[in-house]
């Protein structure tokens, strides 16, 4: 999945700075309202594009953490649990 993900972000990257250079041409040769306005969105877009994958990034990132603290404190539980039962066998084995 995560290959996948890189390409389609490859893809999109690849579009903006398409998109980008045509737009920089078109407006070195004659600049234009419609031509601005078409640069500001397409930097609009790629400033959007960015901050989203970050935050699916850190989303996973903080995600995997969580999954992990949770794994970690089930395992102290188990071992507590295990422990637990250890003293009391012994406790169970001594009043006999």
């Amino acid at each position: 999945m995560k290959k996948i993900t890189n390409l389609k972000e490859l893809e999109i990257w690849t579009d903006i700075h398409f998109l980008s250079s045509i737009i920089k041409k078109q407006i070195d040769k004659k600049k234009t309202d419609n031509l601005i306005k078409m640069a500001d969105a397409v930097t609009n877009l790629a400033f959007y594009f960015q901050e989203y994958t970050n935050n699916i990034r850190l989303y996973e990132k903080a995600l995997s953490e969580y999954k992990l603290a949770k794994n970690r404190a089930i395992e102290r539980a188990r071992r507590s649990e295990q422990e637990a039962e250890k003293i009391q066998r012994k406790i169970n084995s001594r009043s006999y």
